[in-house]
């Protein structure tokens, strides 16, 4: 990969290391500070560039030192960089759809700070380190969190621009080309298997949804006469995840949620509340807290659910079963699926053998299989961890695939993806240099 495009990728995704004895020595105590580009409103002094430098030289052994040849043209490709990162940023200033998600980034410092502590041996620990630095811990943090910002920024704003962005060509050759550069370094594909399921889930009675919309919309009358809605989530909702936060959701895009969900929140402006929504979970109040364009929701939900009876369970089994017999005797899987499968549970699956423990652990059933058969059904509990929240999977084996060497095919889609994703930015890096002044003093 060539510098420049190497040199993006790290500054796009790196944060800053802890400091080091070995960061003094990186810039020369002779180096005199001065602008080395104009970049529209702003400027890049030399010492930046030098410690974007230290910083990189630090995650990659690999990176030119000072007394290398070829340092001065790494030099300049970590300021074209540095350019290219402040005429994004810029652009994404005049983007009034882009807001970072200050807590979030909050979140992520606390934890990058907690983790040093324990890296260093403790708070006090790691304060001394930073005091040699020359650093505060305050100052640190708020470093890593700009440094942080301007990541997420960098992010979304080109998030946005690749929205419904024209596709770039990517011919076989280039597809060719990816892969035998990046062949060497691949690990060993695992031994894979590819299969289908049917995954049925018990479902209430009528009168029990009954009674769970009738109590939702008790709870929605409360909403609209003004009680506080994160006091009702936490004491009403039967969501166990969100309850707790007052039935805070997070940030969510289009296909994160089931699309009844994703209908009425996407419909409501800032600050408004939904009628009773029904899902395959059950009957939600939803608040929309804030947008972001058409493309984003921060949402808050109160969920009613059904009760299942040992009756409903009973009844799920005893389709399960049937579902197996049938897909036994040939039946479409897709047309099962369709018919009976919980729509949340995805109708086909690729994995490892060596991840089948990523999955619900009954799917260990499958640790032996060997290809064309039905296994199941087998039961495993839901995600609100209900006595009676089960569900009952019936798989289908499509392939099972012996472990090698990764093949183009393997690997076709995500080397396309990445190709078209670097040219997308690459043009409209060309489009925003192109209208923003630069200008280089080296």
């Amino acid at each position: 990969m060539h510098h420049r495009l190497r040199i993006a990728y790290a500054l796009a995704l790196l944060l800053p290391l802890a400091p080091s004895a070995a960061s003094a020595q990186v810039i020369p105590t002779d180096v005199v500070d001065r602008i080395i580009a104009v970049v529209g409103d702003s400027v890049v002094l030399q010492t930046q560039v030098m410690e974007e430098i230290q910083r990189l030289q630090l995650a990659d052994p690999e990176t030119p030192r000072q007394t290398d040849p070829d340092f001065e043209a790494f030099f300049r490709d970590v300021l074209d960089t540095w350019v290219d990162r402040l005429v994004v940023l810029q652009a994404a200033a005049q983007d009034s759809l882009i807001e970072p998600d200050e807590p979030a980034i909050d979140r992520q410092i606390s934890e990058r700070i907690d983790g040093l502590a324990l890296q260093f041996g403790g708070m006090p620990a790691l304060q001394i380190a930073l005091q040699a630095e020359g650093w505060t811990l305050g100052e640190y943090r708020e470093f890593l969190r700009q440094d942080a910002r301007q990541l997420q920024i960098f992010q979304l704003y080109f998030q946005r621009r690749q929205q419904g962005a024209r596709p770039v060509e990517v011919t076989e050759e280039d597809l060719v080309e990816r892969f035998q550069a990046a062949s060497t370094q691949l690990e060993q594909r695992p031994r894979l298997l590819t299969f289908r399921q049917v995954v049925v889930r018990p479902t209430a009675s009528d009168s029990a949804k009954a009674q769970a919309r009738a109590e939702a919309e008790v709870l929605l009358e409360r909403v609209i006469g003004g009680e506080d809605f994160v006091t009702l989530a936490r004491e009403n909702s039967d969501d166990v995840g969100t309850a707790p936060l007052g039935g805070d959701l997070g940030w969510f895009r289009r296909g994160q949620m089931v699309e009844e969900f994703e209908d009425a929140a996407f419909g409501l402006p800032p600050g408004s509340v939904s009628r009773v929504v029904e899902s395959v979970f059950g009957f939600h109040i939803i608040k929309v807290e804030r947008v972001r364009g058409r493309s984003e929701v921060q949402a808050r939900h109160i969920l009613k659910m059904a009760a299942v009876t040992p009756a409903d369970v009973d009844r799920a089994r005893a389709l399960a079963l049937d579902v197996s017999r049938r897909a036994q005797a040939g039946e479409s899987m897709v047309a099962l699926y369709d018919e009976f499968s919980d729509p949340v549970a995805p109708d086909s699956i690729t994995i490892a053998f060596d991840r089948l423990t990523d999955l619900p652990p009954a799917y260990g059933a499958l640790t032996n299989v060997r290809g064309n058969e039905v296994v199941g059904p087998f039961e495993y509990q839901g995600t609100s961890g209900d006595a009676g929240d089960l569900r009952f999977a019936v798989v289908k084996v499509l392939q099972v695939r012996e472990g090698g060497a990764y093949t183009l095919e393997d690997l076709r889609t995500q080397i396309a993806a990445q190709i078209q994703q670097e040219r997308q930015r690459e043009r409209i890096m060309e489009e925003l240099r192109a209208r923003t002044f630069i200008e280089l003093r080296m």
